[in-house]
C-alpha cells in the first residue's frame, strides 16, 4: 500500500496514472526509472528493501532516489499497524480456536486507513507541487456521506455539517484575505481538502484541525524564514498541516481539546 501511494503521488499530478504517450496500457503501468525511463526490475520494487539494496540510487543511471519512497512506505506500515492496534477486529476464540471478525471494529479500521491514505497522498503532492488534486479531495467529499451512513456510531448530520463547515470556514478566510490583500493566500484545494476531512471526521474536527494546522504552520513558517532568510511572503503548502491537524484530532480527539481549553 505504501509503494502504491508513491505511484499515486507521482502519477496523479502528471496525468500518467492510466496512460503514457507511445505505450500500451500494460506497458504504461510498468515501473520505470524517472530519469532515463528504463524498466525497473521487480525485486527493486520491494518496499523499503529495494531502496536499501540500491543504496538510494537508481540501478540503471545511478541517479539519486528520493527518500520519499521509503518514508511513505514506512509511514503507511506504521499507520496501518496502529489502526489495527486501535481497532483490533480479529479475535481468537480460545475455546474453539478460530478467528472471529468484529465487523464494527473492521469498519472503523477501514475508515481510519482510507482517511490516512488520502491525507498522506494529498500532503506529499502538496509538498512537491503546492497543489491538492481534485481527483482525491472531491471523491472524499462525495463518498463521505455514503460511507458514514453505514458506519456504526457515526451520525450522518455530523458528516454533512463537517463538509459544510470545513469548506465554509476556509472559504471565508480565503475570501477575506483576498479582499484585504488583493492576492490569493489560501487555495481552493485546501478548502475542498478540509471539507473532505470534515466529512470523514465530523464537524467537531474542523476548528481543532484548523487550530493545530495554523500553529504548526506558523512555527515552521517562521523557522523557514529565519533559516532561509526569505521574506514574509514565503509560500508554504497548507495541506500537510491540515492533514497532521486532522490526525492529531483523530488520535487524541476530545481528550486533547479538553486538556487545552479546560485544564
Amino acid at each position: 500500500m505504501g509503494s502504491f501511494a508513491n505511484v499515486c503521488i507521482y502519477r496523479i499530478p502528471e496525468g500518467t496514472f492510466f496512460k503514457f504517450p507511445g505505450k500500451s496500457f500494460w506497458e504504461s503501468q510498468q515501473s520505470c526509472c524517472r530519469h532515463c525511463n528504463t524498466p525497473i526490475k521487480p525485486y527493486y520494487n520491494i518496499p523499503i528493501l529495494g531502496y536499501l539494496l540500491l543504496l538510494g540510487k537508481t540501478s540503471c543511471c545511478k541517479k539519486p532516489l528520493s527518500p520519499q519512497y521509503p518514508i511513505v512506505e514506512i509511514l503507511t506500515a506504521l499507520a496501518f499497524s496502529w489502526m489495527f492496534i486501535r481497532f483490533p477486529f480479529l479475535h481468537l476464540n480460545q475455546v474453539d480456536l478460530y478467528w472471529a471478525v468484529d465487523t464494527e471494529l473492521l469498519a472503523y479500521f477501514i475508515h481510519g486507513c482510507i482517511l490516512f491514505y488520502a491525507l498522506m497522498i494529498c500532503s506529499f503532492i502538496d509538498l512537491r507541487l503546492m497543489i491538492i488534486p481534485d481527483v482525491i479531495s472531491i471523491p472524499m467529499i462525495i463518498i463521505a456521506p455514503i460511507w458514514v451512513y453505514f458506519l456504526p456510531g457515526f451520525e450522518l448530520k455530523d458528516c454533512l455539517l463537517g463538509i459544510l463547515l470545513g469548506g465554509g470556514v476556509l472559504m471565508a478566510i480565503s475570501m477575506t484575505y483576498y479582499m484585504i490583500k488583493k492576492q490569493v493566500g489560501l487555495g481552493f484545494g485546501d478548502v475542498k481538502f478540509l471539507a473532505g476531512i470534515g466529512g470523514w471526521l465530523g464537524y467537531q474536527c474542523v476548528f481543532p484541525t484548523i487550530m493545530f494546522a495554523s500553529l504548526m504552520g506558523s512555527v515552521i513558517g517562521i523557522a523557514f524564514i529565519l533559516i532561509r532568510k526569505k521574506g514574509m511572503q514565503t509560500a508554504l503548502p497548507f495541506g500537510p498541516f491540515l492533514a497532521i491537524g486532522a490526525l492529531i484530532y483523530w488520535v487524541c480527539g476530545p481528550e486533547l481539546i479538553q486538556g487545552i481549553f479546560m485544564p
